[in-house]
């Protein structure tokens, strides 16, 4: 069965796309297994730099709205397979407004459960129903940030999300925040203090703690999206590369694998 981790994150910017593509790359050519990569997000931003068909009419919304099958939407790249993103994901708070519709994500992935080892989700950079949709729908939550205090403020506010999903009356999720990537990083007393917060903000959480992990800012980060590629597959040299091959690791230690 499927272990589901959202690399997610409320905040556009932060390097979630790029965060989704390299950890779930790095993961299949460690473990040499099956892996999916669902985008969520509206701007289809992980579609677009790895250069899947985003013509397609088959995307997550025709899923979503049971147009097409999760089977047949999906894409086998050579980094990963992957389901693209959609502009009409945009009508979702409108679309998406029965009470069961957060479950939707979860139910597809069930169905799709036993062909793949590791599914991650690219949510889309927003509070919005979507987002709910990925929370439900994962075992587990990675959360992006840059060092700003409006972003870590963000990460705070989505612990909350989760931890109220978690803790609701129906458990409408399990998810569980496994970590936070401190994204674009370099030498700087801002970095520097967000560190500090993040380590200090989980040092009262119970066993085992989310890991704190470190991408560095590199120009190479933006030629791979030209060239439509992955770090972790064609630079597997460059200290970028060796970060998220780290990261990945660690995900995988903390769930097991």
């Amino acid at each position: 069965m499927a272990k589901t981790i959202a690399i997610s994150s409320a905040k556009g910017g932060v390097g979630k796309s790029t965060c989704t593509v390299e950890i779930a790359n790095a993961i299949r050519n460690i473990t040499h297994k099956r892996v999916l990569v669902i985008d969520m997000d509206e701007n289809s931003s992980l579609g677009e730099n790895i250069g899947a068909d985003l013509a397609t009419d088959k995307t997550i919304y025709q899923v979503l709205k049971a147009q097409c099958s999760i089977n047949d939407a999906i894409q086998h790249h050579r980094l990963f397979d992957v389901i693209v993103g959609s502009k009409s994901l945009s009508k979702a708070p409108i679309e998406f407004i029965e009470r069961d519709d957060v479950y939707l994500l979860a139910d597809i992935i069930s169905l799709i459960n036993d062909e793949y080892d590791y599914i991650f989700i690219d949510n889309a950079p927003s509070r919005s129903v979507l987002l709910t949709m990925t929370e439900i729908a994962a075992d587990y939550v990675v959360i992006p940030t840059m060092a700003d205090s409006a972003s870590i403020k963000l990460v705070y506010e989505m612990e909350e999300d989760v931890y109220k999903l978690v803790n609701s009356r129906n458990k409408e999720s399990h998810a569980e925040i496994i970590g936070y990537i401190l994204n674009f990083y370099r030498r700087s007393n801002m970095y520097d203090i967000a560190f500090e917060q993040l380590s200090d903000h989980i040092k009262d959480m119970p066993d085992p703690k989310p890991f704190i992990a470190i991408a560095k800012e590199l120009i190479i980060a933006s030629e791979v999206k030209t060239l439509k590629t992955a770090i972790c597959e064609d630079y597997k040299s460059n200290p970028l590369a060796r970060s998220f091959y780290d990261i990945a690791e660690t995900i995988l230690k903390r769930i097991g694998d």
